[in-house]
């Protein structure tokens, strides 16, 4: 009986077969596909995932460089303001010495001529010490 069975049933199952090739073949053809159109959207998205970084560095360059422009404008006005500080301390200083130079002559000369000899010392012993440590150098050979 059970040849029997098989026997009524095998055109089916052999269809079913047939039609379960086709439907393997149809899903093959549908993934190829899906694949493709995967790999095209994934390539499109990498294009455009690349041109928004593109982008923002570009602008990050752009505020990087303005801010270095900033930066040196600002020294720029500072060391404006430092000379201009200076200047009037300097003449202030300047204003004041006269002063002082107007009121007591002979003490302002003294202060010159010992401020002139303390730099010829300093000048002349550096002067004597490098000749004597050269004639040093000469005795040891």
């Amino acid at each position: 009986m059970l040849q029997y069975r098989t026997s009524n049933f095998a055109p089916s199952v052999a269809a079913i077969q047939k039609h379960l090739g086709a439907v393997e073949t149809e899903l093959e053809k549908i993934g190829r596909i899906a694949g493709r159109q995967t790999s095209d959207a994934a390539a499109a998205a990498s294009d455009q995932i690349g041109d928004a970084i593109s982008t923002i560095l570009s602008e990050m360059v752009d505020r990087f460089r303005k801010g270095g422009q900033a930066a040196g404008d600002q020294a720029g006005r500072l060391s404006n303001q430092a000379l201009d500080l200076g200047a009037k301390y300097g003449s202030d200083a300047l204003a004041r010495v006269a002063s002082e130079a107007e009121q007591r002559p002979l003490f302002t000369v003294g202060v010159a001529l010992g401020i002139g000899i303390l730099i010829g010392a300093a000048l002349l012993g550096g002067a004597s010490s490098a000749s004597s440590s050269s004639g040093a150098r000469r005795r040891r050979r």
